[in-house]
């Protein structure tokens, strides 16, 4: 009899033999589905993106009409979410039902760079692009030339 040494990295054993890293738990228990009283709550996946005028959130959220959406802001708390209820048609039954339309809310905590009064929202091929322009003095400045009198 011979034995064979692995060389996988001790974190892939414990995927593959069940166990868990502590990255894996905290990653299960705010990043992925959550299985709530047999409902699951999906938190669609964003983007946060930074230009020299604005700050840009785009969430990933096909299927739903702009009018689904619910965007408000106060304080400093800016909160995306997401209501919606499927009729279900008695006259017909699913004999497979892989995906469902989900309800969320997303919450993004927003600097004092931010103009609140110019935020814009557009929804457009199944993005949600929040966008969050940023006040005259937090724009940046190009660099200049400074003489000396």
């Amino acid at each position: 009899m011979t034995l064979v040494r692995m060389n996988r990295p001790v974190s892939n054993m414990n995927r593959t033999h069940g166990y868990k890293t502590f990255s894996d738990l905290v990653n299960e228990m705010f990043y992925e589905e959550k299985n709530c009283s047999n409902q699951f709550i999906a938190i669609p996946p964003a983007n946060i993106v930074e230009s020299k005028f604005d700050f840009r959130i785009e969430i990933a959220a096909p299927g739903y009409e702009k009018s689904d959406f619910k965007i408000n802001l106060e304080k400093n708390l800016l909160t995306i979410s997401l209501e919606k209820s499927v009729d279900e048609n008695s006259e017909e039954s699913y004999n497979l039902k892989e995906f469902n339309f989900n309800s969320f809310n997303r919450p993004f905590r927003i600097s004092d760079k931010i103009d609140t009064k110019k935020i814009d929202a557009i929804y457009k091929n199944g993005i949600l692009q929040v966008v969050l322009p940023k006040k005259e003095e937090a724009v940046e400045k190009p660099a200049r030339e400074i003489k000396i009198s």
